[in-house]
């Protein structure tokens, strides 16, 4: 398929088309600084997002981030068969340490990747399977470098990335986060804990829920509700 000039490479077409719909609805909330700003994409998926920056801003230098191991071999094809030049394609979870971990979801060549995680209490599921990825540690690709726009949506592991680059946030220009909560991930993983550790950075912050069909495969809706999963996107700027 098509998506804004570039040839969409996908392995499930129902995820790719909501998950253009979603970033068609993205909100413009920052300008980047300079001819060529840094993003940081963590959880790239297929690579909707990227595309997405570079039609926006051609000369952008993107990093991202991908741990699911078919969304990855997708992500690096809508990459390499649209010779896109100024992307990295890293094939890691973002965490608090640098090591090899289990990763839980819908995993399959032809699966739907959206809601797949490292964290147990939001991707391990009835029928879901795992596997081991590796994950690192975000903060070295933070240090020393002034980020234009760091996106996370990393499915639940929200908290302890930002902990981990809170020495690293006074880098960042403007931020989005998506804020995964279910009963049982609350202690390690709350909009308030990430809340008050992006204010004490001196971001300004607009919360909204979301509640959408772009959100999660549709398979889930009976787990969101038996597991009170609550999503929410924070919109970060200075």
């Amino acid at each position: 398929m098509k998506f804004r000039g570039f040839d969409l490479f996908h392995n499930n077409q129902e995820a790719a088309e909501s998950m253009v719909r979603q970033i068609d609805e993205f909100p413009s909330f920052f300008t980047p600084a300079g001819d060529r700003p840094l993003i940081v994409d963590c959880g790239a998926n297929i690579g909707v997002s990227v595309l997405e920056w570079k039609t926006r801003w051609p000369q952008a230098e993107i990093i991202c981030f991908e741990p699911d191991p078919f969304a990855f071999e997708i992500l690096q094809a809508n990459v390499d068969e649209n010779d896109i030049a100024g992307i990295e394609c890293i094939n890691a979870a973002v965490s608090n340490c640098d090591d090899t971990v289990d990763f839980f979801g819908d995993l399959s060549p032809t699966a739907d990747a959206r809601g797949n995680s490292l964290e147990a209490a939001w991707a391990d599921r009835e029928g879901s399977s795992q596997t081991s990825v590796r994950c690192t540690k975000l903060s070295p690709y933070l240090t020393d470098r002034d980020v234009s726009f760091l996106k996370l949506d990393i499915e639940g592991a929200e908290q302890r990335v930002i902990e981990e680059i809170a020495g690293c946030l006074d880098r960042v220009q403007a931020l989005y986060v998506e804020v995964h909560e279910t009963d049982e991930s609350l202690a390690v993983n709350s909009l308030a804990s990430i809340e008050k550790t992006l204010l004490a950075a001196g971001f300004t912050i607009e919360k909204e829920p979301r509640y959408s069909e772009h959100a999660l495969p549709e398979s889930l809706d009976e787990w969101r509700e038996e597991a009170n999963a609550v999503l929410t996107q924070l919109l970060c700027w200075r």
